[in-house]
């Protein structure tokens, strides 16, 4: 019989939290990550002709420069997460217009410094984004770039909430002066699942989907006030210290197992990612033990998205602050009984 407890899903919003603050910082600017890009790609549209995606991504980041008609090529990925530098020179190599690339900091884990040195060391006026959504504690921290955006909302308890940061020779960006409405409602079934005992997970769930599906229809807005709140109300010392001794029981563990797995010791993940060919299989019996662990990501549009054996064999176990060594016990536990 399956444990109680569950472990994933999307954070719970305490409302005491919202209580206002007279003295709370600014809010982040933008409302998603997407929107930063988006923000990001509308600003370039009089300089770059084509951006090289990784062929491991995220539909909803890749479908970008595609709603704005640039034109897309894909570099690799590899099966340690890293940027092929063959392929990037490969695709930069082409003469044909002007060119940006999106380099993608995979769970927060990814060093990106030497893929940049080498591409600024034969491409100087190639437009370099990263994208730091998975690695927000170490978001900005790389060798070089010309724009690094990041989101909160897949790490702490709030709807949205995501910011850029931009060379000062960079065209302005826009800045959307509308909330969204879709935070609203992921808000709300947030705040509902603190009271899943008495009114079920079906109310809560219902709202956070159409926040989702709000926001897959359109995402350029500012963040909303809610996140602010919240956000300033966030203990991110405490958070990033959990996050690292999970990470870290979960590694040598996994060393034990001998199951392939990306981890970096001097870095706060949003994931550790394993490889596994079972994948499906494995990520059901979990689900059973109500341990939801994610994929990252699902393939909805391989044109798009481009074609990696990643996506195939990815599976992310969790290791966030709602969780202690115990959870990360029955996550081992689970899944070494799924092998």
């Amino acid at each position: 019989m399956a444990d109680t407890k569950v472990i994933g899903g999307e954070y719970a919003i305490d409302a005491t939290a919202l209580h206002k603050n007279p003295n709370r910082s600014e809010k982040p600017v933008y409302s998603l990550g997407r929107t930063c890009f988006y923000a990001i790609l509308d600003s370039l549209k009089d300089y770059v002709d084509e951006i090289l995606l990784p062929d491991y991504i995220c539909k909803s980041i890749a479908e970008v420069p595609h709603r704005l008609g640039i034109q897309v090529r894909h570099y690799h990925i590899t099966m340690d997460f890293n940027p092929d530098i063959d392929s990037i020179q490969n695709g930069l190599r082409e003469k044909n217009g002007k060119k940006a690339i999106l380099l993608i900091s995979y769970f927060g884990m990814v060093n990106l410094d030497e893929t940049i040195r080498s591409i600024r060391s034969y491409y100087q006026d190639v437009r370099i984004i990263v994208d730091d959504v998975q690695n927000y504690y170490g978001y900005g921290q790389h060798l070089d770039f010309d724009f690094c955006f990041t989101s909160y909302r897949k790490w702490f308890a709030v709807p949205d909430g995501a910011d850029v940061i931009a060379k000062d020779a960079m065209p302005e960006l826009e800045v959307y002066d509308k909330s969204s409405e879709y935070a609203l409602y992921k808000t709300a079934g947030n705040l509902l699942k603190n009271h899943k005992d008495m009114i079920g997970d079906s109310i809560s769930l219902e709202l956070i989907d159409k926040g989702e599906r709000m926001m897959d229809k359109e995402y350029r807005y500012s963040c909303s006030g809610i996140s602010g709140l919240l956000y300033e109300r966030t203990d991110f010392a405490s958070i990033a210290k959990r996050r690292v001794e999970n990470a870290c029981f979960l590694n040598d563990e996994l060393e034990r197992l001998n199951v392939d797995h990306l981890y970096s010791v001097n870095s706060v993940p949003l994931f550790i990612p394993i490889l596994i060919k079972n994948r499906d299989q494995v990520r059901k019996m979990l689900f059973n033990e109500n341990i939801f662990a994610p994929i990252h990501w699902p393939v909805e549009d391989i044109d798009m998205q481009g074609n990696n054996n990643l996506y195939k064999m990815e599976l992310s176990l969790i290791c966030d602050q709602r969780y202690d060594k115990e959870d990360m016990e029955r996550i081992i536990r689970g899944l070494e009984n799924a092998m």
